[in-house]
């Protein structure tokens, strides 16, 4: 169609011109850089380390937290990439990590995880746990059928059937990580106090199903912001090369997200903390300790909450609510070996607390990443 002798072009159509646009913007810089080093764009030109090991969420770091550094050894005129591997072993629960990352030029980090958490056999102890959240007026009879506040029928919350995990439950979650180095350079900059500073985002998908989410009262979808900075000292405590990272964490992610984002008082966002340190005791090994702050949301409902649903019954929450919300900091002490830069392996042993009502939830963390 023709209007006053020019084409008319759909909103969507324009839509296409102006992505078109700025990707052809966007690469041109990347064009540059893929000129001056087109004899070895896919590399690996920095030194050993440098690319750190791979934190759960899939960003290059220590095992809890990512660091300001890029994934990967490419430089400033080389794309590097790694795949990632997790275990962590606890007293009641076990979570599994996998994924890969790309390092552009860098400067840039773009991050996939997968997140699987198992609760095992305690999967039957949380069900008992919240089917008991509600309570009838003593001497009151609970009519068959009426729910629950926690979204229960009265046949499920009182024959003893799980609602939720039974045995060998599975949390699973998506991590979309991208994280932009800002300025600093971890190495070229000992002469200077400035750090190697970098702010990162990730985009969660959690798939629990739709009537946990609302028994929790939290969002099965969230996005979490960080802001991290990085100094290594090449002649640090007693001589030998020394790493120190600060995080300061914007998220309303529970458990990282594992039991979802926000709470029943809403998804008000926490300013949160975050440290590493390391060691070099040589070229290969380096030993050291993390520590991450996490949000304290009111999951469920607090404890003495007294409601009436369908059917007029009063009912009283337990304490459940209380002990679900419960949320320790994240800490390890770790070992991480780099017996060559294609590979690293990381071990560690790790205290996350309280989890789901379980506490004293520590024991032990295995990581491979494999960078190429």
């Amino acid at each position: 169609m023709k209007i006053m002798g020019k084409s008319a072009k759909s909103p969507a159509t324009k839509a296409v011109i102006l992505a078109v646009a700025c990707t052809l913007g966007a690469m041109v810089p990347v064009a540059a850089n893929a000129a001056i080093g087109s004899a070895c764009l896919f590399g690996q030109g920095r030194i050993l380390g440098t690319g750190a090991v791979t934190a759960i969420d899939g960003a290059a770091g220590g095992g809890i937290n990512p660091w300001a550094v890029i994934s990967g050894y490419g430089t400033n005129q080389q794309i590097g990439a790694t795949a990632f591997y997790s275990h962590v072993l606890l007293n009641n629960y076990n979570l599994n990590a996998y994924g890969a990352s790309v390092g552009l030029f860098n400067r840039v980090e773009i991050s996939f995880a997968r997140q699987g958490f198992s609760l095992g056999n305690t999967g039957q102890v949380l069900d008992n746990k919240i089917l008991g959240t509600a309570v009838t007026t003593p001497g009151v009879s609970f009519p068959y059928g009426t729910t629950t506040t926690a979204g229960l029928t009265a046949d499920k919350a009182f024959a003893g059937g799980p609602a939720f995990f039974g045995s060998n439950y599975d949390l699973n979650q998506d991590i979309v990580g991208l994280k932009v180095r800002l300025f600093g350079n971890v190495i070229y900059d000992q002469n200077w106090w400035e750090p190697q500073v970098s702010v990162g985002v990730d985009f969660h998908h959690n798939e629990m199903p739709k009537d946990f989410a609302a028994t929790l009262g939290v969002k099965r979808n969230g996005v979490s912001y960080y802001l991290s900075a990085t100094k290594v000292w090449i002649n640090g405590i007693f001589g030998l090369t020394t790493l120190a990272d600060v995080n300061i964490d914007v998220t309303n992610a529970n458990q990282q997200g594992l039991l979802g984002f926000g709470g029943v008082n809403g998804m008000g966002y926490k300013v949160l903390t975050a440290a590493s340190v390391g060691v070099f005791l040589n070229r290969h090994v380096v030993l050291g300790a993390e520590y991450r702050d996490m949000p304290q949301n009111q999951l469920i409902a607090a404890s003495g909450t007294v409601v009436t649903p369908g059917g007029g019954i009063p009912l009283h929450l337990g304490a459940v609510g209380d002990a679900v919300s419960k949320t320790s900091a994240w800490k390890d002490v770790y070992v991480a070996w780099f017996p060559y830069k294609q590979l690293s392996l990381t071990a560690a042993y790790v205290d996350l607390g309280t989890i789901a009502t379980e506490k004293n939830q520590n024991g032990l963390y295995l990581s491979l990443t494999s960078s190429f």
